[in-house]
């Protein structure tokens, strides 16, 4: 169960963005995937959700391939892309019975738990007759939560879920995703807010020139929790201190 691929490859031209990129992380995972701007992890994540394919190699995901059953994974799936998939022209309440359409489900079905997340995440519901496109970038997140949770789903991939939140929505998003954490539940939370990160992930896995030099528990990658996730990143992948004698010279 869980996430799995087997040599991934994937190129852009020249680029290769992923290069035999092999892993497996069991159910009850909540990965931090870490990495550089441009490292690939935006398109490791559209892999696994089937909007780009690789070159070579194979995603499984619940042990099932897109070859497989695609709609299953997908039924059991959530997404919350980086750029947000909002309708500016819907409320927020539509754009919650539009997206529960599509995985199928009557919203009727699921009015439990979204309004309990809708509680949760919104002082005022009022907001949600506004259309989404007058919404701020803090607001369109937290929906955009709601969107990617609200049908309980096995597998939840979350690109950037805290940028653009102040602190204090993100220590609810932290709550949120920590009271969500169960045995049969896998999550991927692809973030360069390393704090927050270590708040949330079980393991860590960093992506550099298309490999994973890293993959395994937060203990380990944190020196059983010695070392900050922003130290042990910079010692992996990054000098700690970069020599500034020219640059200092030319801002003289």
């Amino acid at each position: 169960m869980g996430l799995s691929a087997e040599n991934l490859i994937k190129n852009f031209g020249k680029l290769r963005v992923l290069d035999n990129l092999s892993f497996h992380f069991s159910s009850g995972t909540v990965l931090g995937l870490l990495g550089n701007n441009g490292a690939g992890k935006s398109t490791l994540i559209h892999i696994l959700c089937d909007l780009i394919r690789p070159d070579a190699g194979e995603v499984k995901i619940l042990d099932k391939s897109y070859e497989d059953d695609p709609l299953q994974i997908r039924q059991q799936m959530g997404v919350l892309p980086e750029s947000g998939l909002l309708n500016g022209d819907l409320s927020g309440r539509e754009q919650i019975e539009f997206t529960s359409l599509l995985y199928g489900i009557r919203p009727d079905d699921i009015k439990e738990q979204v309004d309990a997340m809708l509680t949760y995440f919104f002082d005022d519901n009022s907001l949600l007759s506004r259309r989404c496109g007058t919404y701020s970038t803090g607001m369109k997140k937290k929906l955009g939560l709601i969107l990617a949770f609200m049908h309980r789903p096995s597998v939840v991939l979350m690109d950037e879920p805290f940028s653009g939140l102040d602190p204090a929505s993100a220590r609810l998003v932290i709550n949120f995703l920590n009271a969500y954490k169960r045995a049969d539940r896998t999550m991927l939370i692809s973030s360069h807010n390393l704090s927050y990160v270590q708040k949330v992930a079980t393991h860590i896995a960093v992506l550099h020139e298309g490999r994973f030099p890293f993959s395994g528990t937060r203990e380990d990658f944190t020196e059983d929790g010695q070392q900050q996730i922003e130290r042990s990143l910079f010692e992996l992948i990054m000098p700690l201190e970069k020599d500034t004698h020219d640059l200092k010279r030319v801002l003289a």
